[in-house]
């Protein structure tokens, strides 16, 4: 996890129906740009604006996080897209909330 990070909300699902597999939201500081010269500016750079990644756990070693989708506004944003990048089959599971009412209202 990087620097910064806190997580806000973890669950777990089913890989290929049998593996079971970590997931979590980590909600960040910063929106990480692309760093790619030819983006538009507001795609390229970084940009200090809280901001929730979503971390998917390794199929091989509970509690390793190595892929991750892109950065969304709110929580549930993220809850959102998980879902919808996991599907139906994967019977994804939520575990309760890590965040405050303060926090989860961003």
């Amino acid at each position: 996890m990087r620097d910064g990070t806190t997580v806000v909300k973890q669950g777990e699902f089913l890989y290929d129906g049998v593996v079971t597999c970590d997931l979590r939201i980590v909600l960040s500081p910063v929106r990480f740009g692309t760093g790619d010269d030819e983006d538009p500016i507001e795609f390229r750079d970084d940009v200090d604006v809280d901001t929730f990644y979503v971390e998917y756990g390794s199929t091989t070693e509970r509690g390793v996080f190595k892929a991750g989708g892109g950065g969304h506004p709110s929580l549930a944003a993220a809850v959102a897209a998980a879902e919808a990048a996991l599907g139906v089959t994967a019977q994804l599971t939520w575990k309760e909330d890590a965040l405050t009412p303060a926090q989860a209202s961003r």
